[in-house]
């Protein structure tokens, strides 16, 4: 078995890189450590995390959404609990005014902090564990990767 440390430390790392909250000027995966999520939807205005490319299309807003789903269905197991999974229900946030924009984007951040906070390398972890946690860094890389295009697409010129 592995020393967790091995793990967690590699995993915290990239886990800001992809939402945004790292303060190193060097990346794994990005141009730097704040160009992930939440530094790129911390930039745009509620009309542009609504914009859509086509009406079937989903928007920055759902996307965001659908990523606090992720952490919050993540953080429901790490606290012991069996949530239910509502896939569908998780892209139901389309459209946002400025109140409904800035309370997701405090949501997204307060959630990534919870679940952070609880990936530290007191216990041993798991098997399944170790694949939920990275289970969740590349769900939300991929939806991270698809709110930066849709920054650059959706952005007003």
């Amino acid at each position: 078995m592995i020393e967790t440390t091995y793990f967690t430390s590699p995993l915290t790392t990239f886990l800001a890189e992809t939402f945004g909250v790292s303060d190193s000027p060097n990346a794994y995966m990005l141009e730097s450590g704040r160009a992930g999520l939440m530094g790129s939807i911390n930039a745009i205005s509620a009309a542009t995390a609504s914009a859509s490319l086509a009406p079937s299309e989903p928007t920055i807003a759902a996307h965001c959404g659908h990523i606090l789903y992720l952490l919050q269905f993540y953080d429901a197991y790490e606290q012991g609990q069996t949530p239910a999974a509502d896939w569908e229900g998780s892209w139901s946030t389309r459209v946002v005014d400025e109140a409904a924009w800035a309370a997701l984007r405090a949501a997204l951040q307060t959630t990534y902090d919870r679940v952070v906070a609880r990936l530290t390398p007191g216990s041993p972890w798991p098997e399944l564990r170790i694949g939920a946690a990275l289970l969740l860094l590349a769900h939300c890389a991929y939806h991270v990767g698809q709110v930066r295009q849709l920054v650059t697409l959706t952005a007003p010129r």
